[in-house]
């Protein structure tokens, strides 16, 4: 089990910007206490980041963001790669003065067009799991290939002038059952993926 995401519960977070020139995602647990900060590598100009948030940019902007442990370390990079699919791959620290690689990748989520259903599939592209949101893409049970829950990702009310104004996004992600490395790795993912899919388009305000 990693020891990044073993808790049972846990917040992805993003800080409170009204337009944010920086994709940013802070992992904490209930207490608050950091377990990893996810950054852009990209810094955008003001314009840049306010031409990004227009609702059709919001699925087609690619990126790519590095997972780091609370002590800075790179764990993980996550590259949007298109539309619909975030790939996750290991990341290899380059040779002096370079920057973060990727490595062997430990899967991808797939989103579909309703931004409703998120698939997440191993390195091979197998499905492991599915996370299905309700109508107002507010819960997403996560469950296996058997249906089983075993997992839940809900957007957190984060306050009216905060979830009108800002980028204050707030996800609660907690597991039920215990399942493999990847797969939970996967589950928190999601939870920045869908942010991306779902609610990036407000940082126009």
């Amino acid at each position: 089990m990693t020891d990044l995401f073993n808790l049972p519960s846990m917040r992805v977070e993003q800080p409170r910007k009204v337009v944010q020139t920086q994709t940013r995602y802070d992992v904490v647990d209930d207490r608050g206490t950091l377990l990893a900060a996810v950054a852009d590598q990209q810094v955008r100009s003001r314009r840049e980041a306010v031409r990004a948030a227009l609702p059709q940019s919001v699925r087609s902007s690619h990126a790519t963001l590095v997972l780091r442990d609370a002590d800075g370390v790179p764990r993980y990079v996550i590259d949007k790669v298109d539309a619909w699919r975030t790939h996750v791959q290991h990341a290899v620290l380059g040779e002096e003065g370079e920057d973060v690689v990727r490595g062997d990748r430990i899967g991808t989520v797939r989103a579909n067009s309703t931004r409703r259903q998120y698939f997440l599939l191993d390195a091979a592209e197998n499905e492991l799991a599915q996370a299905v949101g309700d109508l107002r893409l507010r819960s997403f049970p996560v469950t296996d290939n058997d249906r089983r829950r075993f997992a839940r990702i809900e957007k957190k009310w984060a306050g009216l002038r905060a979830e009108l104004f800002t980028t204050a996004d707030r996800y609660a992600v907690e597991f039920t059952e215990e399942v493999s490395e990847s797969l939970r790795v996967l589950v928190v993912v999601t939870a920045i993926v869908l942010d991306m899919m779902a609610y990036e388009s407000k940082e126009l305000v």
